[in-house]
């Protein structure tokens, strides 16, 4: 009996310890992070007039606007690996599309050991984490239950913050993907207008078409299309706050909405240009939690990098970054303890596309733009079966064939150079190349230069072949299995569970027989510290490496 009462003394001192937070548990925000799919700035409170977007609009009147924020790249796998992380893609193996089809050797991505998925850190700290159907970071495949288990409490097609225990703070991510590429597709939006999900809201003649497309019935029938599939995503996200408000969670939850990269249009989607990188951002902050010095309505003009929302949310949390995280919490916090520095640039890459090898990095200031070509001489369009499913993209070929093109419509169809260089400001669809011209060869340097100090710090593993990761990941194509965890007591009498492969996430399970003789087992939690055990417990523990298999369980009574 003494035993167990010194344990409880120091399951107490334990508890205490860990809750000694400048903000206490109670306090911290609800954070939701809604995801758009395939998405620029085509919403009206983004200054689109063609954009048919009222609730995103009137979000936005309470909200700040982050008009300057970049993905990592063009294209959602790799982008969505840097979002998760705070690491750039191309530093965790996650920047060909997919990892799954690479033809030459079966493998996923493998982050170092010490790099985690941000949802999983505001787990361990107490967050109930679910996301909805989509996870799609290359260490998992797109659908739920397919990458690593410690990262969500809850992942499915029927995601809510109902399922946490009482007062329990909650972050959840949706994803919408009515305004993903594949909607476009004559099969699905021609389901998606006999269900009445889209309509015929903005009408061909009223887009704007963008220098690089020629002026075609069937481009602009496209555009309206991608337009009408914002409009029912708009319907979703007032859908989805009106459930917050019902449940009395508004005035207590932080609201985030962003898109995953650019249009799903040609010549956005997985380009580096900003038609495939810059997407709109609004924050909600509920006024308890709101920063000082920020103001409802108000934009906020500085560049912002997909790699910066995993430590801004962290910040929200008040979780301090994890070191191995490459962006900073950017974004205004009434929590984080240090002023950081403003964005002089933002960086992205493109690599393997499908069957088609492509490697291009690209930085970005207020003015300029720099892309490398590593394998110049080549065209930027492909014939991507899945992108040529497309009416749109159908088009373009027809009238790049037909010579129907003008230069700037028919670059990206053409071979390309080894450099490109653009001034965004005067030039912002980026279809004047000005790196040849003398006149700019010192900017040109500028950004060259800033190129190589970036790379300099990240780890780009594309300076190996992709047939090398591969076999470095998932040897012989075979994953590898993450081993068991070690469950025991440790010297103060606690139960503690080691990991037995480097960087392995662990979950586990308490269970106790009930008077009936039945065991009544807990959810699964994220092992973050010792705890203390009670006479007859069973702990049932598993662990999983990042890209590799979990673990068979360990289990242990006590």
């Amino acid at each position: 009996m003494k035993q167990f009462n010194s344990i409880k003394v120091a399951l107490c001192l334990a508890l205490a310890l860990s809750s000694v937070t400048s903000f206490a548990k109670e306090q911290r925000p609800n954070i939701l992070l809604i995801v758009a799919e395939d998405m620029s700035a085509k919403v009206g409170a983004f200054g689109d007039t063609v954009a048919k977007t009222p609730v995103l609009d009137e979000l936005a009147k309470s909200s700040v606007r982050y008009p300057n924020t970049f993905t990592t790249a063009g294209v959602c796998a790799p982008s969505r690996t840097s979002l998760i992380t705070g690491v750039h893609q191309i530093t965790v193996g996650g920047q060909h599309m997919r990892t799954r089809s690479f033809k030459a050797s079966n493998y996923r991505a493998v982050p170092a050991p010490d790099v985690k998925a941000f949802p999983e850190l505001l787990r361990k700290s107490g967050y109930y984490t679910y996301v909805s159907s989509k996870l799609d970071y290359q260490f998992s495949n797109t659908s739920p239950h397919t990458g690593p288990f410690t990262i969500w409490n809850y992942e499915g097609k029927k995601p809510t913050w109902r399922g946490r225990e009482k007062d329990q703070p909650f972050f959840g991510m949706y994803h919408l993907d009515i305004t993903h590429e594949s909607q476009l597709f004559p099969k699905k939006s021609t389901k998606n207008k006999k269900s009445g999900l889209v309509k015929n809201w903005i009408t061909p003649e009223r887009v704007v078409i963008p220098a690089y497309y020629p002026d075609t019935q069937l481009i602009r029938e496209g555009i309206a299309l991608h337009y009408n599939n914002i409009h029912a995503m708009d319907t979703q996200v007032g859908k989805l706050l009106a459930e917050l408000k019902k449940d009395g969670l508004s005035d207590n939850t932080i609201v985030i909405w962003t898109t995953d990269h650019g249009d799903s249009l040609p010549r956005g989607k997985r380009e580096v240009y900003d038609s495939g990188l810059k997407v709109p951002m609004i924050i909600h902050w509920p006024d308890k939690y709101r920063p000082s010095k920020t103001v409802n309505g108000s934009i906020d003009s500085q560049l912002l990098s997909f790699v910066d929302i995993a430590p801004s949310i962290l910040a929200m949390a008040n979780i301090n970054t994890p070191a191995y995280i490459q962006g900073k919490a950017r974004i205004p916090n009434n929590n984080a303890t240090n002023k950081i520095a403003k964005r002089e640039y933002i960086y992205a890459s493109k690599d393997r596309l499908d069957e088609f090898p492509f490697r291009e990095r690209a930085v970005r200031n207020n003015k300029f733009k720099y892309i490398k070509n590593y394998l110049p001489n080549k065209p930027g369009a492909t014939h991507l079966a899945y992108r040529d499913q497309m009416i749109l993209m159908q088009d373009l070929w027809r009238e790049f064939e037909a010579g129907r093109m003008n230069k700037q419509q028919a670059f990206w169809f053409n071979n390309r150079p080894g450099e490109e260089l653009y001034d965004i400001i005067n030039d912002p669809e980026e279809v004047n190349n000005l790196a040849e011209k003398v006149e700019y060869q010192q900017q040109l340097n500028i950004m060259r230069n800033a190129l190589k100090e970036w790379q300099s710090h990240v780890d780009d593993l594309s300076d190996r072949p992709e047939i090398e990761l591969a076999n470095e990941f998932w040897p012989n194509g075979q994953q590898p299995i993450t081993a068991k965890p070690s469950i025991y007591l440790d010297e103060s009498g606690l139960i503690a569970i080691k990991g037995n492969t480097q960087g392995s996430s662990i979950g586990y399970q308490t269970s106790n027989l009930n008077k009936k003789g039945k065991w009544i087992t807990s959810k699964i939690r994220v092992y973050n510290q010792p705890f203390a055990v009670e006479k007859g417990m069973k702990i049932i523990a598993k662990a999983v490496r990042y890209g590799y298999k979990t673990s068979e369980k360990t289990i242990r009574i006590f």
